[in-house]
């Protein structure tokens, strides 16, 4: 759960927090559990300061979520009868299964976030390096990042060395920029 506060805290203005800390908290579960999948944290006194999670592919994602059917319905409940809602989570998984995507490599940075008290320490860049040393442990050339394009994180990522490779649309309105970062 503490994974899931994080995220609600630090990344306000994106589409997952508006699920809710259920659906957050099964997500990053099921990424902790995957085999293709990693969700990597940082303590600092027993307080969780920052976390990264990537995957070698995003099956790696849905299927562990698929495998627990019952406690997806539940965290979806309070959503199931927003349609705006509902038609953002088919835009997420129609991107991640459609052309545009594909095009990319499969391999991807999924979510950073840092708590705001620790932010400008480097915890970042130590996330970061640890989720390149994972794709590197998994013999992974490249990694793709999406990100809004109106957001701060794009700098994060250039100065990291990740290239701007080109654009999409996952939510009507919402531009992104798709960025790539090599491994090794």
């Amino acid at each position: 759960m503490d994974v899931a506060a994080l995220h609600i805290a630090s990344i306000r203005s994106g589409f997952l927090p508006t699920l809710g800390p259920t659906f957050l908290s099964l997500m990053y579960r099921c990424l902790d559990e995957g085999d293709t999948t990693i969700l990597h944290t940082k303590y600092k006194d027993d307080q969780l300061v920052g976390f990264v999670t990537g995957s070698l592919g995003i099956s790696g994602l849905y299927r562990p979520m698929l495998s627990h059917p019952l406690a997806l319905i539940y965290s979806l409940f309070p959503v199931i009868f927003n349609i705006k809602k509902i038609g953002k989570i088919f835009a997420i998984l129609n991107h991640a299964s459609g052309p545009e995507r594909a095009g990319y490599p499969q391999a991807e940075l999924l979510t950073i976030c840092v708590n705001s008290s620790f932010r400008r320490q480097g915890l970042a860049e130590e996330l970061y390096a640890g989720l390149l040393n994972y794709f590197k442990e998994k013999s992974v050339n490249e990694f793709v990042i999406i990100v809004g394009q109106a957001l701060d994180a794009n700098e994060f990522y250039i100065r990291q060395g990740a290239d701007v490779v080109g654009q999409l649309q996952i939510h009507v309105g919402a531009n992104s920029n798709v960025f790539v970062q090599r491994v090794g």
